[in-house]
C-alpha cells in the first residue's frame, strides 16, 4: 500500500485516528501548549490537557474546535500535521484522510475542515457526516430504505440525525453536550455551595457519580475548591442527587432536540425508528441514565452502543474499505478537489 489510509473523528475535545490495517491508533485531547514568550511548542494532546487551569502565564493553551466548529484554523492545522506526522512517521507519501464532521455545519465550516487537513500535508481528503460514521461504528445497517436514528453526544455538540439509505434525511446539531454538562455542574456547586471548582474538578464528578436519572443508591464524592467569600481552600461533599439536578437542564434539552427530529420525520420512517429504537453514540452517551431517561420520555426504546466513544473513529475505518460501496449508494464525499488548493 502506497501511503496511509486515516479516517479521523475530529471532536471538539478529542481527536481520534484509525489507520487501514491498524485499528485505532491515536486517541487524544484536541488541545496543544505554546510558550507565549518564544511561541515555541510545549505539549500536544493529553499532555497539554493535563495543563488547563493550572499553566502558568508564560503558557498560551488552546482547543481549536468549539461547539464542532474550527475556531482557530493556524493552531488546528498544527495539530492535525503533529498528528499526521507521528502517525505516518518516515512516509514519503501523503496520506489520504477521511474526516467526520456535523452534519449541520455550513459549506464554509466543512470547507475549513478540508483546508486544515490540506495545510497539515494530507494529500487526498474525503468529508463526511459524523452521524453516518456514527451509526457504522455502531454496528447499525444503513445503506437499504429503512430509518435509523443515531444520537452523538459528544464534547462540544449533540449530533441527532435520522439516517436512510447511507444519507442524513433530517438532523439538527445542538451545543448542549459534555463540555456543557461540566459547566453545569460548575455553576450548581457555586450558587449552592459557595464554591469555585474547574473544569477538571467538574469533569471528575461528571464522570464518576454524573445521572441523568437518579441512582436507587446515592453515591457521594468530596472534592476541594475556593470559596468565593474568604478565597480560602475548602473541602465539600456533593452527592449523585444534586449532580442530577445539576444537569437536568442538559438532558432535557438533548430530549428536546430529539423531539424537534423526530417532529420532521416522515410517518413511514418514524415507525422504523419506533421499531428499532434510538442508538446513542459519543463519549458523554455513558452518563448513567441518559439512555432510561430517554427512553421514559420519548417511549421509545434507548440504547447505548457499544464502545459509544470510538463509534466515529471505527466507522471511519469502516468506511475506508467501503467507500466504493457508500458511493455506489448514492453517498458523495466532499474531496480536496472540491475547495482551492490550499497547500499543494
Amino acid at each position: 500500500m502506497a501511503g496511509y489510509n486515516i479516517g479521523i473523528d475530529l471532536g471538539t475535545g478529542n481527536i481520534k485516528a484509525f489507520v487501514s490495517g491498524r485499528g485505532i491508533v491515536l486517541s487524544e485531547e484536541n488541545a496543544i501548549c505554546y510558550d507565549a514568550y518564544n511561541d515555541e511548542f510545549v505539549a500536544m494532546g493529553n499532555d497539554a490537557g493535563e495543563m488547563f487551569g493550572k499553566a502558568p502565564d508564560c503558557y498560551v493553551l488552546k482547543r481549536p474546535v468549539s461547539g464542532g466548529v474550527i475556531s482557530d484554523f493556524t493552531v488546528m492545522a498544527e495539530i492535525l500535521s503533529r498528528f499526521l506526522t507521528k502517525i505516518c512517521k518516515n512516509s514519503i507519501f501523503r496520506p489520504s484522510v477521511l474526516i467526520s464532521a456535523p452534519s449541520c455545519n455550513t459549506e464554509l465550516e466543512k470547507r475549513t475542515v478540508i483546508e486544515a487537513a490540506c495545510a497539515a500535508g494530507a494529500g487526498k481528503v474525503h468529508l463526511i457526516d459524523e452521524p453516518v460514521v456514527s451509526a457504522l461504528g455502531a454496528g447499525l445497517s444503513i445503506d437499504y430504505p429503512h430509518g435509523v436514528m443515531v444520537v452523538d453526544i459528544g464534547e462540544g455538540t449533540t449530533d441527532i440525525a435520522v439516517i436512510t439509505m447511507s444519507t442524513v434525511a433530517y438532523a439538527t446539531s445542538i451545543k448542549i453536550a459534555g463540555g456543557t454538562m461540566t459547566e453545569a455542574i460548575c455553576q450548581y456547586v457555586k450558587k449552592e455551595k459557595n464554591i469555585l471548582i474547574g473544569k477538571q474538578t467538574a469533569s471528575r464528578i461528571k464522570h464518576s457519580i454524573g445521572c441523568a436519572v437518579k441512582r436507587d443508591e446515592e453515591f457521594e464524592l468530596i472534592c476541594t475548591g475556593k470559596h468565593i467569600i474568604t478565597g480560602m481552600p475548602r473541602s465539600f461533599s456533593v452527592n449523585s442527587g444534586e449532580i442530577c439536578e445539576a444537569l437536568s437542564e442538559c438532558t432535557k434539552a438533548i430530549f428536546d432536540g430529539i423531539m424537534d427530529v423526530l417532529e420532521q420525520t416522515p410517518p413511514e420512517l418514524y415507525s422504523d425508528i419506533c421499531n428499532e429504537g434510538i442508538i446513542l453514540t459519543g463519549g458523554t452517551a455513558k452518563l448513567y441514565g441518559l439512555a432510561k431517561y430517554l427512553s421514559e420520555k420519548l417511549s421509545i426504546d434507548v440504547r447505548v452502543a457499544a464502545d459509544p466513544e470510538h463509534c466515529a473513529a471505527k466507522g471511519a475505518g469502516f468506511i475506508l474499505k467501503n467507500m466504493k460501496k457508500l458511493e455506489d449508494s448514492g453517498y458523495s464525499f466532499r474531496l480536496r478537489e472540491s475547495s482551492y488548493n490550499f497547500r499543494d
